[in-house]
C-alpha cells in the first residue's frame, strides 16, 4: 500500500514522494483487530532514550536520474522491500507503553503496520558528501530520515511511536543514496545490517521468486522473545536506570546540525596502517592478542586524548594525568549467552564493554601500547566469563560513573557487519 507527499526539506534536497509500504502479507494468516505484542527485553530497554540508528549508504550511478528513479527503481524498491519486511514484520510494528502510564514497553503490530520509504532529490555535491574528508552535519542530515513522530516518543512513549523510517535521494548523474533510521529499542546493529542485505537481495531478485523469497543467507529472522530469559530482574534495573539517565528525556540527544562547526569525516585504515601499528606496540600479554580491531581503537582513542591536550577536549573532561580515560564498546552476546541465542534472533542482544586506564599513561610515550593492552584486557576478561551477564546490574550505574568523569568515546557498529557488502544493484557501497 503506498500514499504520496511533497513537501521541502533543508536546502539542496527536494522531497518528491513518500510511500508507506505494508509487509507482505502472503500466505499468513491476519493478524487480528487486537493486533500481536512482542514485549521488549532487558536487552531492548536498556536503549530507550537512546538516538535512533542511522545509517547512510553512497553509490556512484553515472546514469542516475529523477524520472527513472521514480518510474524504474521506485517500484522496485517497494516491492522488495514488503518483501523483506514480511519476515522483519516488528519493524514495521510500533513502540508504545503495555497500558498507559505502565513501564512496561512492547513493540505493537497490526494488519495495518506500514513503514515510510522517501524518495528526494538532491542537487548537493555527491562525491564530497561521499567522501572522506570533513563535510558539515548540517549538510548530511537532510539525506537522514526522520522517524515520524519521533520528536514526541521520548523516554516514555506517551504515543505509538513507528520504529523505522527509509529514505533513498538521487543526486543526477552523479549517484544515489540510501538511508535509513530505527530505533534501537527495535532491534540492534546486526539485525538492522541482515535487514537493509535482505532489502538490497531482494531488489536483484527476479519478481518470479516474489512468493517464495528468503533472505540471501537463507537465515529467517527468529522472533521469540520467550528466548531471553531474565532472572536477575534487568528488565527494572535497565528500565529504571535509563531513566535516570534520561531525565524525563533522551539521555543521548542528537547533535544539532544547524552550525558548520560540527562535521563528519571518514578515517580509513589499510591492513599495513595495521601492521605498522603491530609492529610498534610492544607484544600482547599472555592470554591476549591484538587483533585489528584492538589495534585500530587504542590508535583512534589515544589520538582523540593527545587532540585534547592541545585544547580540544570534550567540555567536562577530567583533569591530571592520574585520572582515569575511559572508553567502551558494544558486544554482541548471542553466541555467549548459556543457552545462546539464535544469530539471526531479531532484537538486541548487546553486552556492555568497558575500558579505563590512566591519561596520562595513554598520552605519553608507548600511549597506543598501553591502550591496546587495556582495550585486549577487557575483551580477554569478556571471553574468559562463564556468565557474561554477571556485572549487567551494573552497566547503567557505570554509564552514569564515566559520564560525569568526562565524555568517553564510545564504539558502535563492528567490521562483521560486512555493510559493503549490500548493494541494490548499483554495486558497492
Amino acid at each position: 500500500s503506498s500514499s504520496s507527499s511533497s513537501s521541502q526539506l533543508p536546502p539542496a534536497v527536494t522531497v518528491l514522494e513518500t510511500c508507506w509500504v505494508a509487509p507482505s502479507r502472503e500466505g499468513l494468516p491476519p493478524i487480528g483487530e487486537e493486533g500481536a505484542s512482542l514485549p521488549l527485553t532487558f536487552f531492548d530497554v536498556h536503549w530507550v532514550g537512546t538516538q535512533p540508528v542511522e545509517r547512510l549508504f553512497f553509490y556512484r550511478w553515472h546514469d542516475a536520474d529523477t524520472p527513472r528513479l521514480l518510474h524504474s527503481v521506485l517500484p522496485r524498491l517497494t516491492r522488495a522491500l514488503s518483501l523483506t519486511l514480511h519476515h522483519y514484520y516488528p519493524l514495521a510494528g510500533r513502540l508504545r507503553a503495555v497500558h498507559p502510564g505502565s513501564d512496561a514497553l512492547e513493540i505493537h503490530c497490526t494488519d495495518s503496520d506500514s513503514v515510510p520509504l522517501t524518495l528526494a532529490e538532491s542537487d548537493g555535491d555527491f562525491l564530497r558528501l561521499a567522501g572522506d574528508q570533513p563535510r558539515g552535519l548540517h549538510e548530511i542530515r537532510p539525506l537522514v530520515p526522520q522517524i515520524p513522530g519521533e520528536a514526541d516518543g521520548g523516554a516514555d512513549y506517551p504515543q505509538p511511536l513507528m520504529g523505522m523510517a527509509l529514505q533513498v535521494t538521487v543526486f543526477p548523474g552523479a549517484g544515489v543514496c540510501v538511508g535509513f533510521s530505527i530505533h534501537h529499542p527495535a532491534c540492534d546493529g546486526s539485525v538492522s545490517t541482515r535487514f537493509v542485505k535482505a532489502w538490497a537481495a531482494a531488489c536483484c531478485s527476479p519478481p518470479e521468486e516474489d512468493v517464495a523469497w528468503v533472505p540471501p543467507d537463507g537465515e529467517l529472522p527468529v522472533v521469540d522473545r520467550t528466548l531471553v530469559s531474565d532472572p536477575k530482574g534487568l528488565y527494572t534495573i535497565f528500565r529504571d536506570g535509563m531513566k535516570s539517565l534520561a531525565g524525563g528525556g533522551e539521555w543521548m540527544p542528537r547533535l544539532k546540525s544547524d552550525g558548520p562547526d560540527v562535521v563528519r569525516s571518514t578515517f580509513l585504515l589499510r591492513r599495513a596502517h595495521i601492521e605498522e601499528l603491530r609492529r610498534r606496540v610492544p607484544s600482547p600479554p599472555p592470554g591476549t592478542r591484538y587483533s585489528s580491531f584492538v589495534l585500530a581503537v587504542a590508535h583512534v582513542w589515544v589520538c582523540l586524548l593527545r587532540a585534547g591536550e592541545q585544547g580540544t577536549a570534550t567540555p567536562g573532561a577530567a583533569a591530571g594525568e592520574d585520572a582515569d580515560a575511559h572508553m567502551s564498546f558494544a558486544v554482541d552476546l548471542r553466541a555467549r549467552l548459556r543457552p545462546p541465542l539464535p544469530s539471526a534472533y531479531l532484537g538486541n542482544c548487546l553486552g556492555c564493554c568497558f575500558v579505563g586506564a590512566p591519561r596520562g599513561e595513554l598520552v605519553g610515550e608507548g600511549g597506543v601500547g598501553r591502550a591496546a593492552e587495556a582495550i585486549a584486557g577487557s575483551v580477554a576478561r569478556l571471553r574468559g566469563e562463564e556468565d557474561v551477564l554477571w556485572d549487567a546490574e551494573r552497566w547503567v550505574g557505570k554509564v552514569k560513573e564515566i559520564l560525569q568523569a568526562g565524555w568517553p568515546l564510545s564504539i558502535a557498529g563492528s567490521p562483521r557487519f560486512g555493510v559493503y557488502a549490500v548493494d541494490f544493484g548499483w554495486g558497492r557501497p
